[in-house]
């Protein structure tokens, strides 16, 4: 059964008793005093209503039937709701047993009976407030506890000798400890588990209790974290002892940040590069230096305005169409443009520009970084100069040449048009550079490519093939002739004479054409029948041109062949001397003799010397030939002499022995092995040698002549040789070319130029020896003019060192 009763009340209490009569007398005292009564008769409907609904205190008697009062307590206790619930017991039992059994159960408070009604109420009230303060107080501890805990920001009391008296989660977190370890284990050496501040200064704990500083803290196993540290100096109520709170706040991310604010200010003022900021509307907002350094505005200047007053001009609308559509699909644009100075110089940038976007992904702001790329531009340019341009000459290169002819030939293709390729050969270009020197050599093909140039028009190409060669493309030909007139042009200009510092010099151009398609659909086809055109030219004489011919490629795998023979020809012994008689023209007397090399071919017969001397020139073979030329000469003359033929022998040199084949110690040991006098030797050197006018070839003259050998200028009036060569040359006599002598009776012209020949050689009291005199009528004219001495097919063609005994014997017999 359970009653209750009461209106107004100042606590409900639940009765516990088996005894109605006990229970009508509580309920009186309690109601009078407004508290809500509810009663139970007995330990089991006590717990039943205690679970249904919420009491502030429980009056339970002690000696009940079914459940007594103890163990109804204990059981109660074991309730949520009756953890803090206080439960008063109720007793006749005073002894110190019943008493130990009433608090061993969990009881509040006991009360004996009889009951008082002033102590019954005066003690519910007593215990109701006092549990309502240790509620109060449990929940403000749980309240603490609780927000200690969740308290994200490390905080540790500790006191004057560094124990921890309290730590947080998050304090533990940070040593990597739990928080009752933290505060259970003394710190090592009671020192306090703060880091302290590393200066002193400003640091102390201020009059106030409260200082805050910077440290860093070390994590086990991790980089150390940087903290603001607060600490505040306090006196808990019940010690009296001071301790210190300290609140730990990382500052760890902010400091990076910082950091990275300040290294990307760092970049910005420092930067090679311009920076510049605009707005989302492309007002400018930002630069750093570089922009003015590159730009020539100041921050004033800029502020405000838009990055259009840096446009060049060069940029059209398409341009910045295209540049507003990377941005906008892509937030980013990187480019090469040109911009202009402040001072209005142009001037190339590689830019890249990047949208700022907010978090909203809406752009803030647009950043530009920018660097002057002219210095770039100037290399680039030169090493497209060097790689598509010869450095001495200014033309463009073989690589250049073929980029430049594929072009063309692809535009004939298409417009069914002709391209002539020239393949030019300076001629004696190897005899300037080997007798003058490289320096000289790099002067003439630097004039010559000049010459070349002008030769042409703007849309043709001359191009260096290398060493002396050039090829020039003529796109748009109509016919072969105008090819032709375009090669005569070169092969006039490029005969006229070069001034080389001082040094005045003769040349000429030896040119092969071909055309397309007639000679070739192809470059490599092209390129390789113009060169055996050039090589045809040369073969005719030099100085000309030739158109290419199907038959040429037979007569260049010839010249290969005869090339390949004349490397073995000394070891084979098919070089062989022949001599040829000079006389003296008033009486017919013999007065030396000329050394002739012959070439005897087992299979093909006697190779002309005009044909197999070039290509020992060219071939370098010359000097190794001449070497043996001298020597056999020698010998020759040492046989004649014990034969007593005591007359002079003349022997060709050319410039490429003077200068680097023969030397002095070769011939004076030569003329001590054979028993030779000096004046037993002449030595006939070509007008080129004259031409080099070089220090080195009067030296060496010089040295031959002081020696007692005598020196003949061979074929006199063909090259470009000039008076003051003759004066400044010890020449003993000049040498008639037979092209001269072979006319003179019949052609007026080169009678004047042999009566020429002769009236100089007189004034420079130089002797003449005519050439190639094969009739009595020429005889007979060199007589009348003072020719002093004549050679040639009238008085006995070149034979062999044995015949020519003979040959001299029977000119002395006359």
């Amino acid at each position: 059964m359970v009653l209750v009763s009461g209106q107004e009340h100042q606590g409900k209490i639940l009765v516990v008793d088996d005894d109605p009569l006990t229970q009508t007398v509580i309920r009186g005292m309690l109601e009078h005093e407004s508290f809500t009564v509810v009663e139970a008769a007995g330990g089991e409907m006590a717990l039943t209503l205690f679970r249904e609904q919420p009491f502030d205190l429980v009056l339970l008697d002690v000696l009940m039937p079914e459940m007594d009062g103890f163990t109804t307590c204990a059981r109660l206790r074991e309730t949520p709701a009756g953890r803090m619930a206080p439960i008063v017991m109720i007793t006749g039992l005073d002894d110190e047993s019943s008493i130990r059994s009433a608090y061993g159960a969990g009881a509040t408070d006991f009360i004996t009976k009889p009951l008082n009604a002033f102590i019954l109420v005066h003690r519910v009230r007593y215990i109701l407030r006092a549990t309502a303060a240790m509620r109060e107080l449990a929940w403000r501890v749980d309240f603490q506890r609780v927000l200690i805990e969740t308290l994200p920001v490390p905080f540790i009391v500790e006191d004057t000798k560094g124990h921890c008296l309290m730590a947080n989660p998050a304090f533990a977190t940070l040593q990597g400890e739990d928080a009752a370890g933290v505060a259970d284990e003394p710190h090592a050496e009671s020192r306090s588990r703060v880091p302290q501040p590393s200066s002193v200064d400003g640091t102390s704990i201020g009059a106030e209790g409260q200082r805050i500083y910077e440290a860093e803290i070390l994590l086990a196993g991790k980089e150390p974290r940087s903290m603001i540290i607060h600490q505040a100096m306090f006196t808990p109520p019940v010690t009296g002892e001071t301790g210190v709170i300290s609140v730990l706040i990382d500052i760890t991310e902010r400091k990076k940040n910082e950091e990275n604010r300040r290294l990307a200010e760092t970049v910005f003022q420092n930067a090679a590069d311009a920076i510049m900021v605009t707005s989302a509307t492309g007002i400018i907002k930002s630069i750093n230096p570089a922009f003015s350094t590159i730009t020539g505005y100041g921050r004033e200047e800029v502020m405000g305005l838009t990055p259009r007053l840096l446009r060049s001009g060069r940029q059209d609308n398409q341009f910045y169409a295209a540049f507003w559509a990377s941005l906008r699909q892509y937030g980013k644009w990187s480019g090469e443009l040109w911009q202009r100075r402040k001072n209005g110089e142009v001037y190339p940038v590689w830019e890249t520009v990047a949208a700022v976007r907010s978090p909203e992904g809406r752009i803030i702001e647009y950043v530009s970084f920018f660097n002057d790329i002219t210095a770039r531009k100037q290399a680039e340019q030169e090493i497209f100069y060097r790689a598509n341009y010869d450095p001495l000459t200014g033309l463009p290169n073989r690589s250049l040449f073929h980029e430049r002819l594929e072009q063309a030939l692809k535009q004939a293709r298409r417009y069914d048009r002709r391209v002539a390729l020239m393949f030019a050969d300076l001629d004696r270009f190897k005899q300037v550079n080997d007798t003058l020197g490289h320096s000289f050599g790099d002067q003439l093909l630097g004039q010559a490519a000049l010459r070349l140039e002008a030769c042409v028009r703007d849309t043709d190409t001359v191009a260096r093939q290398g060493g002396d060669e050039f090829v020039v493309v003529l796109p748009n030909v109509i016919e072969e002739r105008d090819a032709g007139v375009v090669a005569e042009k070169i092969i006039s200009r490029l005969r006229e004479p070069f001034d080389l510092s001082g040094n005045i010099v003769h040349i000429g151009v030896s040119i092969g054409i071909a055309l397309y398609p007639d000679h070739g659909d192809n470059s490599e086809d092209l390129v390789r029948h113009a060169d055996l055109a050039m090589y045809q030219a040369k073969l005719a004489g030099r100085n000309t041109y030739r158109l290419y011919e199907s038959a040429m490629a037979d007569e260049l795998n010839r010249q290969l062949m005869l090339e390949t023979d004349l490397r073995t020809a000394l070891q084979k012994n098919e070089l062989e001397l022949y001599f040829q008689p000079i006389l003296k023209v008033e009486d017919k007397s013999l007065v030396r003799a000329e050394a002739l090399l012959r070439w005897f071919h087992p299979r093909r017969g006697p190779v002309a010397p005009g044909e197999f001397i070039p290509l020992a020139e060219e071939t370098g073979l010359i000097r190794d030939i001449g070497l043996w030329v001298f020597e056999r000469a020698c010998q020759t003359l040492e046989k004649w002499h014990e034969l007593g033929l005591m007359i002079p022998l003349a022997i060709n040199l050319t410039s490429a022995q003077v200068f680097r084949g023969l030397s002095l110690e070769v011939v004076s040991s030569l003329l001590e092995r054979y028993h030779l006098a000096p004046e037993s030797l002449v030595f006939e050197i070509a007008e080129g040698v004259l031409l080099a006018d070089s220090a080195q070839a009067r030296q060496w003259l010089k040295s031959i002549r002081q020696l007692g050998i005598c020196l003949d200028l061979d074929d006199f009036g063909t090259g470009y040789s000039s008076l003051s060569c003759l004066k400044r040359f010890p020449i003993d006599r000049v040498k008639i070319d037979l092209s001269f002598v072979r006319d003179m009776v019949l052609d007026l012209d080169d009678r004047a130029l042999v009566e020429a020949i002769l009236a100089l050689s007189r004034s420079l009291r130089l002797e003449v020896v005519a050439e190639g005199v094969e009739t009595q009528e020429q005889f007979d004219l060199l007589r009348a003019l003072g020719c002093g001495y004549a050679q040639g097919y009238y008085f006995s063609h070149p034979v062999s060192a044995d015949a020519f005994v003979e040959v001299a014997r029977a000119l002395a017999a006359r």
